[in-house]
This record gives structure tokens, sequence and C-alpha cells, in this order.
């Protein structure tokens, strides 16, 4: 697509904003959407201690994003939030949130997620436990508060707490937010979004409300082909479309007493994910293909009513919500067809079918070689992978707090609630798993595998349906010790209770049972308690300097059993994990107020740490108490004014997180980790901005230019590390000598803005160099020939429009 189809298609997906900003072009508009410099005196108010304070005076490490400045910074998911957060790094795949080091793939988040009040992070009770994330459409701005959040955020806020804060409706005045864009990507499709928010009095002082929608769609630049042939069968394959829609009433029947009722809908359509063959592909010519037969796609839709009461009692304010979050996501975590293929070659190999007798027909290896399956004279062959997440989480948060911001001891405290429904349910279907069976081993599927197939063609299904249910109470109070110095101190406990139900059944669950599935129960109950202790000191009206020390955890849980085939003394619960961190911080003003800085040190150990170990001698996995492991490091933050136009942003987070103790399973004996590995985290990140402000025309406009860096691991995680090669039975081996660290990433980007009449226009590059990183190298196991991988989106051209009143 040229830039003048660009043009077009912009004016086209905007048509319907342009009647409500030309009315409103006359009226006064919001000043145009410069970042915020520290020269202009201006600091955002953030909620992140659960009550209002600027964030140059909140004794924590808190990155804010308004959502003026993530309009002028391109922000458009939290993968551009975490590239603007030190400390932070995300796994798009995933969906997956690291903070300081602390991530895991097992049990409840180490992250907190929340919605306004309300957490949505799940619980990984199988394989691909992804989160969801709100598109920042319509937002009053996130919140990323780095460091273990047990006191105020509870469970699931281990290693910190992302909050999304979205605007609530106005008794007092209208207001309105329009946007859309369009741009394209080199090789590949073209993107396109637009979105209207507006609100304001219904009945003025009474009632007011705010609605919104927007819709996305992200081109893919990913074609889909057949490995034997390389023709294209689904060109620009990996596109995503998301929709939002929000609607909030505000209601004031009294001075005192506000009702906010309010609901959220989401639904994200990935038609196939953004993995690339290596073998098959050449990025350094934007060629990228992948040959995988079924189609790796991910429909998530959620939906979220909440009712808030806030009841302004003079020298305490009652804050209550209530909020249920119903979820559903049904994706093809793994490709079936590529699985199969990898566990099936491992009986071709050694001419031995699955029940161990030596009766190979027709002794292939590899099945999977790097371009694709080999299975001559079969035709093709394809499996899918299902899997189905549901949440069902009921949440009642009710607190008391102080509203005198000048008192001696400011305070909160609270009673927490949540009723959380979760099942996972994993499939393969295999209709071709008789023909394959008869193809290499010269049996039919109940002689091969000992099972026929289940209703709808399904070779294998893992059900788990599960629950979680916590009650806590919560208190954080500061007492301010004189003008200068003040202590808080926080504690939080909890009672908690998880269970689960299991079964799994299917030829491939590797148990002849003679077709009964397998069926298991198990239940968890712990009493955690995580405190915080806290010191400030304001030096002067524009220095902070804090110290913290805080605990954080994650609840224990339950496993499901592993097929006898697996092996036996499994364990089938966990025990929750927990980490202590230790921090330092300064925030301060310097110049004449032109340079602002923020910056923090820490010392984390990680205790117990839930681990999912996959056992390689039949491709499953359960969860255990593993080891523990130390993360150090520090983050800086700041903002300089060079002069009346030219500004200045930079950050720069490092993170060093190793195991500090050797890890074993106690089941097979394979080693799991080394004291001295490296977390699979990025070590060093640095972002560096700056912006130029000028009048042209008698109106604003900007320059921008943003630089981003990811270095690479210098150590190894576990299964990159030889010394875990278990030589003398490579069956239980984690060690996979084909993996290798991510290179070092560096991306750039630049913009250009121009406010006519109340609207601001931009125009826009992302990664501007066409960096293609091989990322996230990956195979099906340690002997898969077959090698994926992921890289940054090409380099993609676009223009943007918004609109404020």
């Amino acid at each position: 697509m040229n830039l003048t189809s660009s043009l077009r298609l912009a004016l086209l997906a905007t048509a319907a904003l342009w009647p409500a900003m030309l009315a409103g072009a006359a009226q006064a508009a919001d000043p145009p959407a410069t970042a915020a410099t520290p020269a202009q005196g201006q600091d955002i108010v953030v909620t992140a201690t659960r009550k209002a304070q600027s964030l140059s005076k909140v004794p924590e490490s808190v990155s804010a994003f308004t959502a003026k400045k993530m309009d002028i910074e391109g922000i458009k998911s939290f993968a551009d939030v975490a590239k603007f957060t030190p400390g932070v790094s995300f796994d798009e795949d995933r969906h997956d949130i690291a903070i300081r080091g602390i991530t895991s793939k097992a049990g409840s988040g180490t992250t907190g997620i929340y919605i306004d009040d309300t957490p949505i992070q799940i619980r990984a009770l199988g394989l691909n436990a992804n989160n969801t994330l709100p598109a920042v459409f319509d937002l009053d701005r996130v919140e990323v508060l780095r460091g273990p959040q047990g006191t105020l955020f509870g469970a699931g806020s281990e290693g910190g707490t992302v909050r999304y804060i979205t605007p609530q409706p106005s008794l007092t005045h209208y207001s309105a937010y329009g946007h859309s864009e369009v741009a394209t990507t080199q090789g590949g499709a073209p993107s396109y979004e637009a979105g209207v928010a507006t609100g304001g009095p219904i009945v003025p002082d009474v009632l007011g409300f705010r609605i919104s929608a927007w819709g996305r769609r992200d081109g893919g630049w990913i074609n889909s082909v057949d490995p034997s042939t390389l023709a294209v069968t689904d060109k620009n394959a990996n596109r995503t479309d998301t929709y939002q829609l929000r609607a909030a009433l505000a209601w004031a029947p009294s001075a005192n007493l506000l009702i906010t009722p309010a609901i959220d809908y989401q639904k994200i359509d990935e038609h196939n994910n953004s993995v690339y063959w290596t073998a098959i592909s050449d990025p350094s010519s934007g060629r990228f293909q992948d040959g995988t037969p079924d189609r790796m796609a991910d429909a998530d839709r959620f939906w979220l009513p909440s009712l808030k009461l806030e009841y302004d009692m003079g020298p305490v304010k009652l804050t209550a919500n209530t909020s249920y979050f119903n979820r559903r996501e049904v994706v093809n975590g793994y490709s079936g067809t590529l699985y199969n293929l990898s566990f099936f070659q491992h009986y071709t190999q050694v001419g031995t079918d699955p029940q161990g007798a030596s009766n190979c027909n027709n002794c292939i290896y590899p099945l999977l070689t790097p371009t694709g399956p080999n299975l001559p004279g079969f035709g093709p062959y394809v499996a899918q992978n299902w899997i189905t997440n549901t949440q069902e989480n009921f949440t009642q948060e009710v607190r008391l707090q102080s509203t005198d911001p000048e008192a001696r001891v400011s305070w909160v405290a609270g009673v927490f609630y949540a009723h959380d429904n979760q099942r996972s349910t994993e499939e393969i279907k295999d209709p071709q798993l008789d023909a394959l069976s008869q193809y290499l081993w010269g049996e039919d599927i109940v002689s091969a595998w000992g099972e026929d197939l289940l209703p709808g063609a399904d070779d294998y299904i893992n059900d788990t349906k599960a629950h979680d249910q916590q009650i806590a109470l919560f208190a954080d109070g500061t007492f301010a010790i004189n003008d200068k110095f003040k202590a808080e101190l926080g504690v939080r406990y909890a009672w908690t209770h998880f269970d689960y139900a299991n079964h799994n059944d299917g030829p491939q669950d590797l148990l002849d049972n003679g077709g009964v599935a397998a069926t298991a129960k198990g239940k968890k109950n712990e009493t955690p308690l995580t405190p915080k202790f806290g010191l400030t000191y304001q030096a002067t009206h524009d220095d902070l300097i804090y110290a913290t020390v805080a605990k954080g955890y994650r609840i224990g849980g339950a496993t499901p059993p592993l097929p006898s085939y697996c092996g036996t003394g499994f364990p089938n619960q966990y025990n929750s994990d927990s980490v202590l961190s230790y921090e330092v911080g300064a925030k301060g003003r310097f110049f004449d107020r032109k340079l602002q800085l923020a910056a923090s040190a820490y010392s984390i150990d990680w205790s117990h740490i839930q681990q999912a170990i996959y056992v390689t001698v039949c491709g499953i996995q359960y969860t255990t108490n593993v080891g523990g492991a130390t993360s150090k490091g520090f983050d800086l933050q700041g903002q300089y004014q060079v002069n009346r136009n030219l500004s200045l942003e930079f950050t720069v987070g490092y993170t060093d997180a190793e195991y500090s103790s050797n890890s074993a399973d106690t089941v097979t004996g394979a080693i799991l980790a080394l004291k001295g590995d490296a977390l699979d985290v990025v070590p060093l990140t640095v972002t560096l901005g700056a912006q130029y402000d000028f009048t042209l025309w008698e109106q604003s406009g900007y320059l921008r230019a943003d630089y981003e860096y990811e270095s690479n691991r210098t150590r190894p995680i576990p299964n990159e590390d030889i010394n875990t090669e278990n030589l003398a039975n490579p069956i239980i081996s984690y060690y996979d000598a084909g993996l290798r660290p991510d290179p070092a990433v560096t991306q750039v980007s630049a913009r250009a803005g121009l406010t006519l009449k109340g609207c601001d226009f931009a125009l826009y590059v992302e990664n501007l160099l066409d960096a293609e990183p091989r990322l996230n190298l990956q195979h099906q196991d340690q002997w898969t020939l077959l090698y994926e991988a992921e890289t940054l989106r090409p380099r993609t051209v676009g223009i943007s429009l918004s609109y404020r009143y």
C-alpha cells in the first residue's frame, strides 16, 4: 500500500469522527498532545498506594503513562508500555509480564493485572495459560508498580502490579476523544484502527455517563505455506482483530455518595501467530514463511461488569468495589501436527511401537526435517491442538481510608474476597491417527495405543476444573515522624483455598486403561502473611529518598497426576512461593527543575519457586516447588528539558537474576537448574527519546525519535547450560543443545505531529531500521530438527489522527 492509499484509508476510517471534531474545533480544546516536561511543572497523579498522589511523591518505583503520553509515543499495547518501563519485559506469545526478573510459567501469576480495582490475572492449570490484557484505547492512564505489592494488591503481585485506570464519567463537563490511524508494514498487509469515546452530565451534578467503542486490525506479514511446495496457502496469516466496548454511569444521589456501574467488553481474534520456520525463511530479504499445517489461532474475549460505591464521610472515605470477570480463550497453544510427529519419531528412531514391542513397520527417521514433515507416500498429515481457558472471577473489596493529606497519620484498611472458577481443557484432534499408526507400525489404533479415538476425533484430552477462594484483611499506614521523615507499615493476612478435579483420556494419554478416563482431585489451603515496612525522607520539596522492605507471595495449589508411563512418585500439590524485596530509591528535580530523575536499587530473594517440570519421556508437565533465586539490579528514569523546545526522556533498567541453588527433579533425578544459571529475563534495557516542539502557521507541532535497546543474555538459562546434560540417560535430560539466547535488540522509531484546529495529526515510522533479530528460537524437543522463531514487526509507516475535547 502506498502513502496516498494510506491517507485515503485514514480519512475514510475517520469520516464518522469529523462532525464531532469540526463542531468542537471552535471551542476550547486541550493543548496538543505533547509530552509533559519538568520545566512545565507537570506531575502525573497516580493511585498506586490506593490514594491520589503526585508521582514524584510516591515512595515506590512507579511508571505512569497518561492517555496523551501513550498517543505521542505510539503505545498500542502493553508490549509498548514494557519498552518504556525499566525492569519490565513482556512475552508477547504467552502475554507474560516479568518485573525485576520475577516470572514463571507455572502456578499463579507473578504480576498482578488490574482493570481499575479488579484483578484479572490467570493461574496456570495447564499449558498456555495466557493472560488477557486490555487494549489501551480511552484509558486515563496505565500504572506499572515495580516490586512486590502483596500488602495492597495481594497474591499474584509478587513481582509487581500493572493497573489499567479507565476514565470515570463526569457530572460537570462534557469530553470527547477520537482516534484513528492506518499503517502499512513492509512486506505485509495494512493495519488500521478507529475509536470514539464521549461522556458528560445527563443531569448536572447528579448523573453522568462515559461510553467508548474501538476496533483495530493488525495486518499480518508472515505467509503460511505448503512446506513441500512453498506455495502460499494463507497470505499475511498472522493478522489480528481487536474490538473493545465500554460503558459507565456515575450517579450521585447525595453530595457524599457516588455510585458507578460499568461494563467492559473486549474481543481479540488472532488468525495465526507470528512464528516462522527458520529453514524456509529469509529475514534479511523480508521473507517470513510458516509451514505449520494447522492454523495457530487465538480467540480471546472477556466481559467485566463492575459496581463501585464511594462514600465520603469527612475524615474517612468508604470505597466498595464489586466485579465479575468472565473470560473465554480458545487457543491453538502448540501445533498438534508438529508435536505428534516429534513424539512419534522417538519410536521410529529405535524401531519400537508405543507399547515397547519391536514392531516398526516403516522405520522413518526423522519424521520432522528442518523443512517439514517426512512421511513419504502417506500424503498430508494434520493434527489440531485446542486449549480452552475460562475464567469466572467474582471479586469484592471494601476499604476505609483517611482523607486528609496533611494529617500526621494517613491510612487505608480493608477486606478483600475473591472466588475464582477456572477451567483448562487441552485436546489434540487427530482423525488420521489410525492411518498413521498403520503406516508407521503396521498396527491399527487400538493395537498401537490401547484405545480408540474419543468422540470428536480427540486422541488426547486433559481437562482440569479448579476453584480459587481467598479472604484477606489488609492495612497500610504512614506516620509523619516530623516534617522530613515518614514511616510506613503495612500488612496483609489471607485465608486461601484451592481445589481441582482433573480427568484425562484418549489413546495418546499413554494409559492402557480400557478406555476409561483417569480422574483425580486435589486441594490446598494456606494462610499467607505479607508485611511491608518503609522509611521516607523528604529532603526538599523536590527531593525524596526512600527505603522499603516488602514481601510478596503466590498461592500454592495442587497438580494433576501424570500417566504411569511418565513414571511414578510425582507430587500432587505444591506450596506457595514468596519473595523478600529490599529497595532504596530517590526522586528529585535538579538544575532549576529542568532535570527530573527517579532511581532505585533492589535485591530480591525468591524462595521455593513454583516451577513447571516437563517430563521429556511423555511430553507432559507437572508443577512443584524447586529451588530459589536472587534478583539484583537498578532502574532509572528521567526527563531533561534542554531548552524551551527540546526535551529528552530516558530509562535504564538492569536485572541480574540467577538461581541461588542447585535444583533437581526428585522423581527422575534430572538436573533442573544449577546455581548461577540465569533466569530467562533481559538483563539490560535502555530507552532514549528526544522531542522537539515548534510552532508552524500558528499551530503547535513536534518531531520525536525513540531508541530502544535490549541486551542479550550472557549466561545460560538451565536448558541452555551444558552442565545440566544427563549423558547417562539423555531421555531425562533438560539440556537442549539447539537453543540459543536471544541476541541484543535495537529498535528506532520516529514521529512528526501537528495540531490543526484541535485535531492532532501524526506521521510515524516504527522499526525505522527494519531490524529483524531472531527471537524465541524453539523446537518441539531436543531431537527435533525443525526450528521456529519470532522477530520484530518489519518497518511500518503510518498516519494517525486524534481529537480531544
